[in-house]
């Protein structure tokens, strides 16, 4: 099973790879180095998701 996750504009973050043998995750594999998702569409910038990610959850003054 594959799954990439997407940000906003359909960006790609990163991707997930599992084995399943009857039934149950025998391996979980990942990347986010961006030079190994090109493939899959345009990248984003990973640590610009991070850095919005975190200003939106602090407290408004």
């Amino acid at each position: 099973m594959l799954r990439s996750a997407r940000v906003r504009r359909g960006k790609v973050v990163n991707t997930l790879a599992l084995d399943v043998l009857d039934g149950q995750i025998q391996t979980i594999r990942a990347v986010i180095n961006p030079d190994k998702l090109g493939h899959l569409g345009p990248v984003a910038d990973a640590w610009a998701v991070v850095r919005e990610t975190n200003q939106a959850r602090r407290p408004k003054d």
